[in-house]
Parts: C-alpha cells; sequence; structure tokens
C-alpha cells in the first residue's frame, strides 16, 4: 500500500460550491494507484449533478437488481484495464476461474461478429458521432452481460469503473431493455471524470480508440504492459484540476 495524505479542493460545481476530501499517495505511482482518489471525486460530481438536475419529483431508477445497463458496452480509462485486471487476479478460486471464463465467452461472442475490429476501423474512417454510437448499441443487443454482473447487481460496485459511476437514469427502469433516447432519460453531467482522464492520461497504446472496452480488458492487459510514467498523487491531481479547468 502507497502512503497517502489527505487533500481538500474547493471548487464550483453546477453553481454549488463544494469541498473534496479525499487522500492522495505521497509517493511516485501510475494514474492506477489514483482510482480511489478518482473514484471519491467522481462520487462527488454525480452527487452534485443529481441534486442540481433532478426535480423533486423524479427518482434515480438505478438500484441493485436492475442490471440492464450491465449489458452496455463500458469504455474503461486505458489505466482503468489494468485495475480491472487488478481486480479479477485478488478473486479467490474457484470465483476468480470463473470471472475470467466470462470474460473469453463475452470476447468470442463479440468478436464472431466482429465488433471491436468493425469499430477500429470506424474510429480509424473518422465515421461520424451517430454511427459509432449506433455500433455501440449492437453490443447491447449481443445481451453480453458485464462478467461482474451477478444476480443482476455489479459484484464489483466498491471498485466499479468510473462510466458506471456516472450512468444514471430517471427513467422508468423497464426501458433500459431498449437503450435508445427516445426511451432513456440520463442524467447529463457537465464534468464527467472517466471522459476527462481519457482525453488527458494515455500511453503510445492508445491510438483511434479514446478507451478500451472492458470486456477486453484482461486481453488488453496481456498485450500491452503498463508504461505509464510515476508521478506523486499531487501531481497527477494538479493536472487533473488544470485540465478540468482549461479543457
Amino acid at each position: 500500500m502507497s502512503k497517502t495524505t489527505p487533500a481538500n479542493v474547493k471548487l464550483t460545481l453546477y453553481g454549488k460550491p463544494i469541498e473534496l476530501k479525499f487522500s492522495a499517495p505521497t509517493e511516485k505511482v501510475t494514474p492506477v494507484a489514483m482510482l480511489p482518489a478518482l473514484h471519491r471525486i467522481n462520487n462527488t460530481f454525480v452527487e452534485t449533478a443529481v441534486a442540481a438536475f433532478v426535480a423533486d419529483q423524479e427518482t434515480i431508477s438505478c438500484q441493485a437488481g436492475c442490471g440492464a445497463c450491465c449489458r452496455q458496452v463500458v469504455p474503461l480509462a486505458e489505466f482503468e484495464a489494468y485495475q480491472i485486471a487488478g481486480v479479477v487476479e485478488q478473486l479467490p478460486e474457484p470465483r476468480r476461474s470463473a470471472v475470467k471464463q466470462r470474460f473469453a465467452d463475452a470476447c468470442e461472442k463479440l468478436d464472431a461478429i466482429q465488433w471491436l475490429s468493425r469499430l477500429e476501423q470506424m474510429l480509424a474512417e473518422g465515421t461520424n458521432h451517430e454511427a459509432v454510437q449506433q455500433h455501440a448499441l449492437s453490443y447491447f443487443q449481443q445481451g453480453v452481460p458485464c462478467p461482474f454482473l451477478e444476480a443482476e447487481s455489479c459484484s464489483i460496485h466498491p471498485v466499479r469503473p468510473l462510466a458506471c459511476r456516472e450512468y444514471l437514469v430517471t427513467s422508468p427502469a423497464e426501458h433500459c431493455q431498449n437503450p435508445t433516447p427516445e426511451h432513456v432519460r440520463h442524467i447529463e453531467l457537465k464534468f464527467q471524470v472517466s471522459k476527462i482522464v481519457r482525453k488527458l492520461w494515455r500511453t503510445s497504446h492508445i491510438k483511434d480508440l479514446d478507451s478500451v472496452p472492458m470486456i477486453y480488458a484482461l486481453q488488453w492487459v496481456k498485450k500491452h504492459p503498463n508504461q505509464f510514467p510515476k508521478k506523486r498523487g499531487e501531481a497527477w491531481l494538479r493536472e487533473f484540476f488544470d485540465y478540468m479547468a482549461n479543457p
């Protein structure tokens, strides 16, 4: 475990002053070690957005036992792929082998329709955003559940990816079976930690894709060793908040 120091940051978000309290590593680390701080920042950003934009008569539909959204493609920041692989390796047997098999089975199903290679080709050719979004929807149509989905609930909820934390809806849960703009009302987040770090922290491994689809995370880390530089936690956080202020 890296040594940490308390960190406080004050800022205004959606017109509301907030104070962030978290811990940052004092040693030089890769961005993977920054995820506990980023998770806390992300949670606060989301809670602030919900308070600002969800009307009194509305409620967040997302809850344990409703895993419809857990069949969508989950974009990971490059360094999150290493975290997800680490989470899997830390699972006790026989659960570890079972989760690895779920990853492998899902990738095999997606490879059968050349889902990832088609996505890479579309991005390399500069295909418009709407077409790329439609291709992402084709992932959902394959009915591939997240390997961590158990009893329709997230089995790694405390360490789930940044993008998963930002996906909240106020429309009826049953509409998530058909996640189109006509059916699903999302909480729109101006400040998305997942998108900030995907743009800010990446290596030469990432080319046309700006993220790693989570379902391919285990394959990704085998092919791409962690090449991120090491910096003190304070330096990583300064980069993050500087970029947030001046994207």
